[in-house]
């Protein structure tokens, strides 16, 4: 049986999805979860959604190269919203919500270390040790847990590290609250910079 040029650009889709698949499984990040550790997965699922609707949109359309690749643009893009940007913004927002309640719970502990320091000291202890991951990913494990031992050791607030730590997780806090929820900030900028989002607009609208 003769395969047609549409037939073999399935298979080619096919082959570059099933190869896309391994080589992020490959990749995929082995260490414990942190704020992007997930990425792979959402891209995973869109690059099936969007070989899956270019497969269709070659099968079910008239074989021409300008439906397909025109067709092709748009799937890529609502691939690419409804699997990547939409769910991986969802959850980034929740993990710097709670990154920022857990570091804001801290910071009361901090603050009151300043009048009652033996019974805070410990809760401080197990705030710390519950909150590792966020605290690691954060930058701000290594002042938190020196600030820890030092106290614990003199059995008595060094005020110099308690201002430095209070200082320094404030600063983190604000931090979290005002940094982008876009799984690819750095691309939300490229495209505004470089122009390739009005000529990405001015593309599709010859499409319309």
């Amino acid at each position: 049986m003769e395969l047609s040029y549409g037939d073999y650009l399935i298979l080619f889709v096919v082959s570059i999805s099933v190869a896309f698949s391994v080589l992020l499984f490959w990749k995929a990040p082995k260490n414990s979860p942190n704020r992007t550790s997930f990425l792979w997965k959402f891209i995973l699922l869109e690059g099936v959604a969007f070989s899956s609707g270019l497969v269709l949109l070659i099968v079910f359309l008239p074989q021409s190269w300008l439906n397909i690749v025109s067709w092709g643009v748009f799937d890529f893009l609502v691939s690419y919203v409804f699997c990547v940007e939409i769910p991986a913004y969802s959850r980034i927002l929740k993990f710097d919500r709670k990154a920022a309640k857990a570091l804001e719970d801290l910071r009361e502990e901090l603050i009151r270390m300043r009048y009652s320091f033996a019974g805070s000291l410990e809760n401080l202890k197990k705030m710390a040790q519950d909150n590792v991951d966020i605290l690691e990913e954060e930058n701000i494990s290594g002042l938190l847990n020196n600030f820890i031992v030092v106290c614990d050791r003199l059995r008595n607030l060094d005020l110099s590290l308690w201002s430095l730590a209070l200082t320094e997780t404030s600063s983190t806090i604000n931090g979290i609250k005002g940094r982008s929820k876009h799984p690819f900030p750095k691309l939300v900028d490229l495209l505004s910079l470089s122009g390739l989002s009005i000529l990405l607009a001015q593309f599709l609208q010859l499409f319309k």
